[in-house]
């Protein structure tokens, strides 16, 4: 509820949404300015309040039909508006191909865990060191050099020219928001890095991520059958309908 003792506090934490894509299409277009200006406007029973909602969103959505079409964009996948999506900053398609390896280990793994067994549960480092890990970088508000700044114009320019050229099947048009996008990537790239600075290599590492998530979905190659050995004596009449004229 809402009071006179409601005060701004930093956000720490993060919303995880599971099955995004099948939100209501009200509830879709009131997170817009959650998702854009971090802030929440709420106006009730003669009540007005501007809260911070500067909290990150980790959202999974489902592809159309249950399976992921590589053939087709992302935005012809998923049943998600533009808007929205040009809200996000990464997404992430992972499909579930079948591999006699990779299904072989998970299986393994998940049947050591259910077993207790000590090789399946332990990590490489322990939660302490996690938690003192993510609180020091959260400390962290890494600067923009001069040269990174060069970097991101660089990149956003070159962002902007595939997307008027056609170059990229993008889900969405190339606007500012995906400028704040690599910014904050690179910011959050020197953060892991513990670095006060975010160089041109933090630049281009967020360049990279931006491209492969959302720019170029990986796709299967469209392979055309070649004609049987018993079909090459056809007629120039079985072949006319192949033939487009003008």
């Amino acid at each position: 509820f809402l009071s006179s003792r409601t005060k701004k506090k930093q956000p720490t934490c993060v919303l995880w949404q599971d099955e995004f894509d099948k939100m209501d299409g009200k509830d879709q277009v009131a997170i817009h300015e959650a998702m854009e200006q971090q802030t929440i406007s709420i106006a009730k029973a003669g009540l007005q309040a501007n809260l911070n909602a500067r909290t990150s969103i980790l959202a999974a959505a489902n592809p159309r039909h249950g399976r992921y079409d590589r053939t087709k964009t992302l935005k012809a996948n998923i049943d998600m508006t533009a808007p929205i999506m040009s809200r996000f900053d990464l997404f992430f398609v992972v499909v579930d191909d079948c591999d006699h390896l990779i299904d072989r280990n998970v299986a393994t793994h998940i049947v050591d865990a259910h077993r207790g067994l000590k090789a399946a549960l332990d990590a490489p480092f322990s939660k302490r060191e996690l938690q003192i890990y993510v609180k020091h970088a959260k400390r962290i508000s890494p600067k923009i050099t001069d040269e990174a700044k060069h970097r991101l114009v660089k990149c956003y320019r070159n962002l902007r020219q595939n997307d008027v050229v056609g170059r990229s099947k993008t889900a969405y048009r190339i606007t500012v928001r995906q400028l704040e996008s690599l910014i904050r990537l690179a910011e959050a790239h020197a953060r892991l890095h513990l670095c006060a600075k975010v160089e041109p290599e933090n630049v281009d590492e967020a360049a990279r991520l931006l491209r492969k998530s959302i720019i170029s979905v990986e796709t299967d190659p469209v392979v055309l059958d070649d004609l049987e050995d018993d079909d090459d004596d056809q007629d120039d009449d079985d072949l006319a309908p192949l033939y487009a004229t003008t």
